[in-house]
C-alpha cells in the first residue's frame, strides 16, 4: 500500500462552499478512477504562533493506492490535470505532497 499525502494551502477568497466542492470533486474523480484505494480529506487547524512558516496548510487529503504503479497512473489520468487546472485557475491555490509506503 502507497499513500499520497497532500497539503493544500488555499486562497483567503476561496469560500468553505467552494473548498467543499473541491473535495466532492476530487473524492468522486479519484475512487472513480478505479486506481484509488482510498481517499479522505481533513481541514488544517491554524495555530498562531510566533514563528513564520514557510508554507500554511489550509487541509490535507490522503490517497491510499494499491502499489506505485497505481499512483504513477493516477498521476497521469487526464480527469487529474483538468481538475487541478480548472480549480487553479479558479482559485490559484498551492500545494506540496509527500508519498509513503504503508
Amino acid at each position: 500500500m502507497v499513500t499520497h499525502t497532500i497539503l493544500f494551502a488555499f486562497p483567503d477568497e476561496m469560500s468553505e462552499a467552494d473548498r467543499a466542492e473541491f473535495f466532492r470533486e476530487g473524492t468522486a474523480m479519484a475512487l472513480d478512477s478505479g486506481l484509488v484505494e482510498s481517499y479522505e480529506h481533513r481541514p488544517g487547524i491554524p495555530l498562531s504562533t510566533e514563528v513564520a512558516p514557510v508554507f500554511v496548510p489550509s487541509a490535507m487529503a490522503r490517497i491510499r493506492y494499491a502499489d506505485v504503479e497505481s499512483l504513477r497512473e493516477y498521476l497521469r489520468h487526464p480527469p487529474v490535470a483538468e481538475f487541478v487546472r480548472r480549480w487553479r485557475r479558479r482559485f490559484p491555490y498551492q500545494a506540496v505532497s509527500v508519498n509513503t509506503e504503508d
